[in-house]
C-alpha cells in the first residue's frame, strides 16, 4: 500500500506523455467518402469529447476525385505544401481499388500516385504519419436485380470488400504507411442480425451513423485507443452510438 502513490503519479507521467505525443495538425484529402457529412469534423468532436488536445484539422475533399487528379488539384497542393503535418490521412476514388484487382492500367495508376502523393506529404512534413482510408463496398442493393451491375468492382459486397482491403493494404504496405479500417466495420454492421443502414439512398455515400463510425475508427487509430466511447454522439441516440462504438472497437483490436 505504501507504493500506491508512486503508482498513480506514473501513471499520471505516462498519460501527460501520451497526451504530449498527439497531433497538433491532421490533413485529409480525399473525395466526398470524406466531404460528405463532413468526417473531418466529426472526428475532431471525437477528439474533443475524448478529453484530448484539439488539433488543427483541415481537408480537400473535391467529389469523385481518384489519387492521380488529387496530385493536379490546386487546392490539395497547397495544403501539401504547408508543411508540418502530423498526420495526413489519403482516401482514393471509391471504386478504384476494386477496379484495380481486374484492370492492370488502374492497379498501377493507384500506386504509383499513392506513392507520389506520400513522396510530396513527406517532402514537407518528414514526421507525417500518414494514414490511408480503407472504405466500404456498396450496398448489397447496388447489384440489385441480379445481373443489374457489371463485375468491374466485384459480384458482391464481400467481393468488393475484399479488392479495397486488398489494394488499400498494398499501398499502405508499399508506402510505410497504416491503414484504417473502416470498410471492416461497415462489414461487419452489415453481417450482424439486425444491421444498421450505413449507405445513403445512392447505395454508396455515407449516412451520418456511417461517418460517425468511421470518425471513431479514424480517432482509434490515430489515437491509440482500441475502445473509443466518446460521451458524444452526434446525431445519433445513445444505443445507436454504443452499436457503432462496439464495432469500431471490433477492427481497432
Amino acid at each position: 500500500m505504501r507504493f500506491a502513490p508512486m503508482s498513480w503519479m506514473a501513471a499520471l507521467l505516462l498519460a501527460a506523455a501520451a497526451f504530449a505525443e498527439d497531433p497538433r495538425r491532421v490533413l485529409f484529402i480525399g473525395n466526398s467518402y470524406t466531404g460528405v457529412n463532413k468526417l473531418p469534423d466529426v472526428f475532431l468532436e471525437v477528439v474533443k469529447a475524448s478529453g484530448r488536445k484539439e488539433p488543427v484539422v483541415k481537408s480537400s475533399t473535391p467529389g469523385g476525385r481518384t489519387l492521380k487528379q488529387q496530385l493536379s488539384i490546386v487546392g490539395t497542393g497547397k495544403l501539401i505544401e504547408e508543411g508540418d503535418w502530423d498526420v495526413v490521412v489519403l482516401q482514393g476514388q471509391s471504386q478504384e481499388p476494386a477496379v484495380a484487382e481486374a484492370d492492370e492500367a488502374v492497379r498501377k495508376e493507384f500506386l504509383e500516385s499513392a506513392a507520389e502523393l506520400c513522396r510530396r506529404v513527406r517532402a514537407k512534413s518528414p514526421k507525417a504519419k500518414i494514414y490511408f482510408y480503407e472504405t466500404w463496398a456498396r450496398h448489397a442493393d447496388y447489384w440489385s436485380p441480379a445481373g443489374k451491375r457489371g463485375p468491374d468492382v466485384g459480384a458482391d459486397p464481400k467481393e468488393m470488400q475484399s479488392r479495397l482491403r486488398k489494394w488499400y493494404g498494398v499501398a499502405t504496405k508499399d508506402n510505410d504507411a497504416t491503414l484504417v479500417p473502416c470498410g471492416e466495420a461497415w462489414e461487419l454492421n452489415y453481417a450482424a442480425p439486425k444491421p444498421v443502414r450505413l449507405h445513403t439512398k445512392d447505395n454508396s455515400h455515407p449516412e451520418y451513423v456511417g461517418t460517425y463510425l468511421n470518425a471513431l475508427i479514424f480517432f482509434g487509430k490515430i489515437y491509440d485507443v482500441k475502445e473509443p466511447a466518446p460521451a458524444w454522439q452526434g446525431k445519433l441516440d445513445a444505443v445507436q452510438a454504443k452499436l457503432m462504438q462496439g464495432y469500431a472497437a471490433q477492427v481497432l483490436k
